[in-house]
């Protein structure tokens, strides 16, 4: 039998179970993920997303945040983005180029209603994101769902890569081509 890695398909069904273990397994190295944009004052911005779904069906990944966060201006400016899991135990990195679309209000209310009353504890809180404070002690906390957003991450591409003691096996997979693989160089 061959290593999950050198096969294409096997290979796109790992990126698969990695994403779906990071959604439901709260100790899985893929649970929490970066997320890389635009940055509103060029370059590149880069944070720690913890994933909240997916779907491989319709190639979709869903994170949580808070609406008045950075990357929600920079992902109205620019949807595109980079979303990096890593997963050391495996030697094995997911790429995934992805357009992000952000969900408010109504249409979020049930998401809402999943979170338990201490994880509502970031959403709403003053300052703002990224504001400034004389002490952390001076966070008011304030749980509210107005600031409440999923970001629904629309996968456009995959780019796994398998580092191998003798040989690193890369694939890219993408949406336009029906999700059929190719190797490439690592």
């Amino acid at each position: 039998m061959s290593e999950w890695w050198t096969d294409l398909e096997t290979l796109r069904t790992r990126v698969w179970e990695t994403i779906s273990d990071g959604v439901h397994n709260r100790h899985s190295a893929a649970r929490v993920a970066a997320l890389a944009t635009a940055g509103q004052n060029g370059g590149a911005e880069a944070r720690m997303v913890v994933l909240r779904g997916a779907d491989q069906t319709s190639g979709k990944i869903y994170v949580h945040t808070d609406t008045l966060s950075a990357k929600v201006a920079e992902l109205r400016a620019d949807p595109r983005a980079t979303v990096l899991i890593w997963d050391p135990a495996a030697q094995f990195q997911i790429r995934l180029k992805v357009e992000v679309g952000i969900d408010t209000g109504s249409c979020v209310e049930r998401d809402w209603d999943r979170i338990p009353g201490q994880a509502r504890r970031v959403y709403g809180n003053a300052p703002e994101p990224g504001w400034g404070l004389e002490c952390p002690e001076a966070l008011t906390v304030t749980p509210d769902q107005s600031r409440f957003a999923v970001m629904t991450c629309t996968l456009r591409e995959i780019d796994a890569l398998h580092l191998g003691h003798e040989v690193h096996h890369r694939a890219a997979f993408r949406r336009r081509d029906g999700w059929r693989g190719e190797w490439i160089a690592p």
